[in-house]
């Protein structure tokens, strides 16, 4: 059954608790066929990300992009950067390395901060690093991702060593193959992240009540036409969109934990009218309402009848 979900707190930004506050790292496997809503979606933290495609195609989206990665392939995000994962299907496997910046430099005041840690967080030409074999250096990278996991999973003695040997050995290549395009100065910062995230969050508070454009726009002081702008770059979808993706998950969440009726879950989560609800429901989870309340039903009785 779909029971896990990444917790995001009320600013889209995901709350990982780390394995200790004096060692921060974390990996796991996200197996999408135990996610509740079928996929990761958008979301940003402090920490960095490295991503490893296990299994299936996987499809990342990040700053309008829409980046699809087989097996073996992976990419790394940057510190506060917004993005979505999707799986091709429920098979679909990545291992996650979550990890602070502190973990390659403790002061970040040092010369290895400032001049090789603090570079890259700050870089606006770096929110994203796609990993793929035919490249050395990055063919390198996704094989220390691969000891990385096995070692971080043995659990022998003294593998947290072993761990930050590797992340600092990842650092190095990304450091030493991309210190142009790290030293490189936009000539015009795009305020697109900000104020997405912004309006996300209105949508996020506010999407069982009645909301236009125009609300949106105001949750992020721009015009209507900047934000739909913003959104598409970034996003790669319109306001109005992800509007309707996250009323979905909403009432998806509502037909899993719940009881109520389809109408009252309609209304719930701001929808006027059940005909229009069904057919946005149906374009996004490729079922109707009920059919989804079915098949939940069924897999509970299974789960029971096994315990």
């Amino acid at each position: 059954m779909k029971l896990s979900k990444i917790e995001i707190d009320e600013n889209l930004k995901e709350t990982l608790q780390y394995v200790s506050s004096d060692f921060p790292l974390v990996i796991y496997t996200d197996e999408f066929s135990l996610f509740e809503e079928g996929y990761i979606r958008w979301h940003w933290h402090k920490y960095l990300q490295i991503s490893y495609v296990l299994h299936d195609q996987v499809c990342f989206q990040v700053n309008g992009e829409e980046i699809i990665l087989n097996p073996q392939e992976g990419i790394i995000f940057n510190s506060n950067v917004l993005h979505q994962i999707k799986p091709h299907n429920d098979d679909c496997k990545i291992i996650s390395i979550m990890f602070d910046d502190s973990l390659i430099s403790r002061n970040e005041q040092s010369l290895i901060g400032k001049k090789y840690v603090d570079t890259v967080i700050k870089s606006n030409n770096l929110n994203f690093i796609i990993l793929k074999r035919d490249i050395p250096w990055q063919k390198d990278i996704l094989e220390c991702i691969e000891e990385t996991y096995t070692v971080y999973n043995n659990k022998e003695y003294a593998y947290e060593l072993e761990v930050v040997n590797n992340i600092n050995k990842i650092w190095l290549k990304i450091i030493r193959n991309l210190k142009d395009k790290i030293g490189e100065t936009n000539k015009k910062i795009s305020h697109d992240d900000a104020r997405v995230k912004a309006a996300i969050n209105y949508i996020k508070e506010n999407y069982n009540h009645e909301i236009s454009l125009e609300d949106i726009a105001k949750s992020c002081n721009i015009s209507k036409s900047e934000c739909c702008r913003s959104f598409k770059r970034i996003l790669n979808i319109t306001p109005f969109e992800y509007l309707m993706e996250y009323r979905i998950l909403k009432a998806s969440e509502y037909l899993y934990h719940t009881d109520e009726s389809i109408s009252n879950i309609c209304i719930n989560v701001g929808f006027n009218g059940i005909s229009y609800f069904g057919k946005v429901f149906k374009k996004y989870m490729s079922c109707t309402p009920s059919q989804y309340k079915a098949n939940v039903r069924s897999e509970n009785n299974k789960e029971n009848q096994i315990k």
